[in-house]
């Protein structure tokens, strides 16, 4: 499962009720492991707009996965929008937690102290472990979308990472070293998703995400 492929799908609670579109993740990176909490809901370009700038609370919804009934081109939540929390509540994002908007905003540093780019995305394979994709700068980016380099994105397994903190993230190893592993971890991804096509329980599919997901209390 990639998170890019749930960004900016539509929400409907247990009503039948729009609640908005999903805009962010939050994760706790607590122990220097990777665990995904819940999911965070925007509103309309104006609402986040006035956000941005200050002109209004950052009041988004926030939902745990363990909360979603099914997944189609749009989600559909298995509760009301009354139950859920939001961005504004003293407890939604606690100590270590941190949203998949700022960890791309920090530097990936190398074994050699090089920084080698920032998180573009984060995957789970089939074993619920996450895998950092990391790319490169804009320009970099916005070449491979156009087809005029090749997709040199990394994959950083768990293990790999030694610290994260709202400094950076560290790494154990080398950007040669991924480079020379990022293959063979793209080919087990590829074949752990393409056997996750099998099932046509989509509740199940991304209960896998964490393996034990909880909703808020």
């Amino acid at each position: 499962m990639k998170f890019s492929d749930m960004q900016n799908k539509i929400v409907y609670d247990s009503k039948g009720e729009k609640i908005g579109k999903i805009i962010d993740f939050i994760f706790d990176f607590t122990d220097n492991k990777i665990v995904l909490k819940s999911v965070v809901l925007g509103g309309s370009r104006k609402e986040e707009f006035l956000e941005s700038i200050g002109l209004r609370p950052d009041d988004d919804p926030v939902f745990q996965v363990d909360c979603i009934d099914r997944m189609e081109d749009d989600i559909y939540l298995g509760v009301p929008k009354e139950s859920l929390k939001s961005t504004i509540d003293r407890d939604t994002i606690k100590e270590g937690h941190m949203k998949l908007s700022t960890v791309s905003k920090l530097p990936i540093i190398d074994a050699d102290d090089i920084k080698i780019g920032n998180v573009i995305d984060v995957w789970f394979d089939a074993a619920d472990q996450p895998l950092l994709v990391i790319g490169g700068g804009f320009v970099e980016e916005t070449l491979e979308r156009l087809g005029l380099q090749p997709n040199i994105d990394l994959l950083v397994p768990q293990h790999v990472i030694d610290d994260i903190s709202p400094d950076g993230i560290r790494l154990k190893w080398t950007k040669f070293q991924l480079k020379s592993t990022c293959e063979s971890e793209y080919e087990r991804l590829k074949r752990e998703l393409a056997s996750r096509h099998e099932t046509k329980d989509a509740r199940a599919e991304i209960m896998r995400l964490t393996g034990y997901a909880q909703r808020l209390q």
